[in-house]
């Protein structure tokens, strides 16, 4: 299969004279702009196309010269962005009109026809006017845009932007040749008053429907429930091993010989209470230990008519040697 013939502008830039050769204007600005021109044409050589097309870009806004317009026709094309290509060279014919050398504008008259079959317009509009389109990073213009816009075929990101409204990204798909039209929808314009006004900072109407954000709510840990759980836990832990050590010593009692019933008694005593302690204890802490998440999960409390959190609902918790009292609401 043969390959189409490459564009004249994949070549090295052939406009290699300085800028100061064809520039009309002259001064500092001139000067400035021959000197950005032989970056350019440096830069390019090297294979730093995008470097050499802000300094062609430069020169250009410096000595709008038509020449320059070739050179940043070429490395738009090596950027693979044939719509900026395009435009170029399309500028290019017109400003040269008739000062334009040999069969130039009939090679440039054919690259154009390439790169018309690789670029596609899309008709922007919006719901609103004064909107900000860019494509692809770069500014294109407000709503209405006087024509379609032109970009170059692939996936384009195209950001719709107005003053207090959320901006908008639409991802287009473009193929050469494609001609779309889009039209984005914004989102209503942000609230810029306080609660409770109108636009302006008016008052709001008796009856008119608010639209505050509902506040965050923040809910935090009961800290004292789960320190009486901790405290409820070790003690627990202590009585049982005080628990074992009684028991431990009740049964050197009972194993000696001859035995002494009082401190048999004694012993068994000690034991038992211990025993029982350690069971209060444990069962207190499992108790307490449900409150405190039941009221870790729950929040601060149920809400009240006035928009307030009512606190917890009091609970109070005595331990006696052979009893457990729970007192309160749940």
């Amino acid at each position: 299969m043969k390959t189409p013939r490459a564009l004249a502008l994949c070549a090295a830039i052939v406009l290699s004279a300085p800028l100061g050769a064809f520039a009309q204007p002259a001064g500092n600005k001139t000067e400035e702009a021959d000197a950005r021109f032989r970056r350019g044409v440096e830069l390019y050589n090297e294979v730093d196309y995008g470097a050499a097309l802000t300094e062609f870009r430069r020169a250009y806004d410096l000595a709008p010269a038509y020449q320059v317009l070739y050179n940043i026709a070429g490395t738009c094309y090596q950027l693979k962005d044939y719509a900026c290509a395009l435009r170029a060279f399309e500028r290019y014919l017109a400003d040269g009109g008739e000062q334009l050398p040999g069969g130039r504008r009939a090679e440039v008259e054919r690259d154009i026809a390439i790169l018309r079959s690789r670029v596609a317009t899309v008709e922007i509009s919006t719901s609103a006017p004064d909107v900000e389109i860019s494509v692809d990073g770069v500014p294109a213009g407000k709503t209405p845009l006087a024509e379609p816009l032109l970009m170059s075929a692939g996936r384009r990101r195209i950001v719709a932007e107005a003053p207090g409204r959320p901006a908008v990204l639409r991802v287009v798909d473009v193929a050469g040749g494609d001609h779309v039209r889009l039209k984005i929808q914004l989102p209503e314009a942000r609230a810029l008053h306080g609660p409770g006004e109108g636009a302006g900072g008016a008052p709001a109407p008796p009856g008119a429907l608010r639209m505050d954000r509902a506040p965050r709510q923040q809910r935090s840990v009961p800290v004292l429930p789960w320190l009486a759980t901790g405290a409820l836990a070790v003690g627990a832990a202590a009585t049982g091993l005080l628990a074992l050590g009684a028991s431990g010593d009740l049964d050197a009692e009972l194993d000696r010989y001859p035995g002494d019933a009082r401190a048999v008694e004694r012993a068994r005593a000690r034991s038992e209470a211990l025993a029982l302690t350690t069971d209060l204890l444990a069962g207190a802490a499992v108790l307490a230990g449900g409150i405190s998440i039941y009221l870790t999960v729950a929040g601060a409390g149920p809400e009240r008519a006035d928009g307030e959190r009512a606190s917890s609902p009091p609970v109070r918790l005595t331990i006696a040697p052979a009893s457990l009292e729970i007192a309160g609401s749940f």
